[in-house]
């Protein structure tokens, strides 16, 4: 029941996609039953984490380890119960394991870490070996570049 289209803007502009723009507005104007979330703001976080784990990323079982279920009780009692839940895990898989590839079920989703962003409004649960900031190299590429007496520019790349 999905329809789909031959878009050529990339050769012909908007005339190459005008039939799929205008079945995105159709779409777009028919009634809608609105989102369906996964968990009502006001569940527990763990709850939050359960249910992204299993309805989500099909997760069976949900394991933390020691300590966080401390934390997640010490973000509520400081009054941020409420706020959403994010999982950091690889990009690879609906598992926290980047060998597992895909969409695997049944498997079981640990939780090693949880952290608190308040400015942002959102707590975050950390899983597997994944970095949430990616690592910068010890000398930036800045300072390979060369700027010559003619205005040539070298080092880029």
């Amino acid at each position: 029941g999905t329809q789909a289209f031959v878009s050529t803007h990339w050769r012909d502009g908007s005339n190459g996609i005008m039939e799929l723009a205008n079945a995105v507005q159709r779409a777009a104007h028919r009634e809608s039953h609105g989102p369906r979330y996964l968990y009502e703001p006001t569940i527990p976080l763990q709850a939050k984490i359960d249910s992204i784990a299993k309805e989500l990323y099909r997760a069976s079982e949900v394991t933390f380890d020691d300590g966080v279920l401390d934390e997640l009780a010490s973000y509520e009692e400081a009054g941020f119960g409420e706020f959403p839940v994010c999982i950091a895990k690889t990009q690879y898989s609906f598992s926290a394991n980047p060998k597992l590839l895909g969409a695997p079920a049944n498997h079981t989703l640990n939780v090693r870490e949880v952290q608190l962003k308040a400015g942002a409004g959102f707590v975050v649960a950390i899983c597997g070996e994944i970095m949430t900031m990616p690592g910068l190299p010890r000398r930036p590429a800045a300072t390979s570049f060369k700027l010559s007496n003619n205005g040539v520019i070298d080092g880029l790349f």
